[in-house]
């Protein structure tokens, strides 16, 4: 008799087919690759058929594997119906939920996705508070908030983190600079340009200062400050060039500067940080799966 694979399950193997690997799938699902891997082949097993070819380090689904996940479609967005009612049916008791964010994501992420969940959900008392990311992380690992947002990647008993949204490092210029024809902007070709840079406290900073400090590389470093959106004021203005991670802002200045991909690749994650003595209550799921959709939307 034929087993059917577990809901669980599933879901694996869809996230599996969208990331194209089982690392992102992982990442994406919040549990381990090994974890997978093991889903992925009780599949398999269950349905006696093989749906996923190994290529260059990548998952292929196989025909098989691409038709089983067009039959699942129906099913999945009858569970995000139920899921909705449930998050609806809970709104309605109202409560309060606490949300911590360094001042990179409030105008551009949080605070419209704040505004959005706070329309669905009336009842709910949202208290938020712009704060370093260090501090946010401080307070979680307190249970002073429900959930925080942040760049930093830290390795502590007190906080969960989930991954929400992976992008890499644009050159941003004015309109009309020199290099504005180049289709890709190398760190080599910034040699002498005034720069805009992130203060020396940020991690971003150390980041991008060792790509330039690796290639024997001499900015003038004109401006320094402490977000992504006044360092693209700067260059809007005309004053020099910079390099960050794009996410959120970057959209908010279409038409008043040139951005281009910036080689070496230097990768920034998003991460959604959460208490680890508790899981998180449904206002906290239900804010996150608000950021996510809005992370993903932003990507798009």
């Amino acid at each position: 008799m034929l087993e059917l694979p577990s809901l669980r399950e599933l879901e694996v193997f869809r996230a599996t087919i969208s990331a194209g690997s089982a690392t992102s799938a992982a990442q994406r699902l919040g549990i381990s690759q090994p974890s997978v891997s093991r889903a992925l082949a009780q599949i398999e097993q269950r349905v006696g058929m093989i749906l996923f070819l190994r290529q260059n380090g990548r998952l292929v689904p196989t025909a098989e594997a691409l038709a089983l996940n067009n039959e699942l479609d129906d099913v999945f967005e009858s569970l995000d119906r139920v899921r909705r009612f449930a998050v609806e049916a809970d709104a309605s008791r109202g409560g309060r939920l606490r949300v911590l964010a360094p001042p990179s994501f409030c105008s551009h992420f949080v605070t419209p996705t704040i505004v959005e969940f706070k329309q669905a959900h009336p009842n709910v008392l949202i208290e938020f508070r712009v704060v370093s990311s260090q501090e946010a992380i401080n307070r979680i690992t307190s249970c002073e908030a429900d959930l925080a947002v942040t760049t930093n990647r830290v390795a502590h008993a007190g906080v969960r983190m989930e991954t929400m949204l992976q992008t890499q490092s644009i050159c941003a210029m004015p309109i009309g600079h020199r290099l504005a024809s180049r289709q890709t902007i190398h760190a080599k070709d910034l040699e002498g340009e005034n720069f805009i840079a992130l203060t020396s406290n940020l991690k971003a900073r150390r980041g991008v200062d060792r790509i330039f400090e690796r290639g024997g590389i001499t900015r003038n470093i004109i401006v320094e400050t402490t977000t992504n959106h006044a360092a693209c004021e700067c260059v809007a203005a005309g004053l020099g060039i910079t390099v960050i991670n794009p996410f959120p802002v970057i959209s908010n200045f279409t038409g008043q500067i040139v951005i281009r991909p910036f080689v070496p690749k230097f990768e920034h994650s998003v991460y959604a940080v959460f208490p680890s003595e508790t899981a998180p209550n449904w206002l906290g799921r239900a804010f996150l799966s608000y950021l996510k959709r809005n992370a993903i939307n932003w990507r798009a």
